[in-house]
């Protein structure tokens, strides 16, 4: 019994070794391209394009200096799940690729990263980490998004709607034209003829009785 009380501190201890060891080999394996001694905020990412489509192949910018060693890059969509497929990547891990730089990069390293062709994403995030060899990452980030649908415009209601009064107000114009140039018309011509007409009758009178008050006199 003594000597099964002094291994059981022994077996303890490894048992609590083991599972560290564990627990350090799945955080490694979960993403071995994601170990950093210590990550620096810092702008200058670039895509071929900042809309997002399905099935298309982008070129990423990623600023590199002549320290930088291996660039660690990822696409993660709103999920912050891993999409899409980087070209000629040295190293896959779970969530990211790693590409290893080969001489001296001062400037922007290219890469080629395909969109899945699902139509069911509307935003994508590429992250970048230039790392250098003491392992000291540089991140920077950008976005890319799907366009929005574009609806009918209201425009081409309301030019079809001046076309319609216009064509309504003609009518109408030349509906009253007519209803009154037919009984202006006949008034003013008869007027006109009974003045042509009782004018001599009014100065046969006027004759004849200067003609008889002559007679009557004389």
């Amino acid at each position: 019994m003594a000597v099964l009380g002094s291994t059981l501190p022994s077996l303890g201890l490894f048992l609590c070794l083991g599972m560290l060891f564990i627990s350090a080999s799945s955080a490694n394996d979960s993403d071995s391209c994601m170990s950093f001694s210590a990550v620096i905020p810092t702008t200058g990412i670039m895509a071929s394009s900042d809309v997002y489509e399905d099935n298309k192949v982008y070129t990423i910018f990623v600023p590199v200096s002549y320290r930088t060693s291996s660039v660690v890059l990822r696409a993660l969509d709103t999920n912050n799940n891993s999409i899409g497929f980087w070209h000629r990547a040295d190293l896959a891990c779970n969530s990211s690729v790693l590409y290893f730089l080969k001489g001296t990069h001062e400037g922007s390293f290219e890469a080629s990263w395909k969109s899945p062709p699902s139509t069911n994403i509307t935003t994508v995030e590429i992250q970048a980490f230039a790392v250098n060899i003491q392992k000291m990452a540089t991140f920077s980030s950008l976005k890319l998004k799907k366009q929005a649908m574009t609806t009918p415009s209201h425009s081409m209601i309301s030019t079809t709607r001046p076309t319609t009064t216009r064509i309504l107000t003609t009518t109408q114009i030349q509906t009253t034209t007519r209803n009154l140039n037919p009984t202006s018309t006949p008034t003013t011509t008869r007027s006109l003829a009974n003045r042509i007409f009782l004018s001599p009758i009014t100065d046969a009178i006027q004759i004849l009785l200067v003609f008889l008050t002559s007679k009557l006199l004389f």
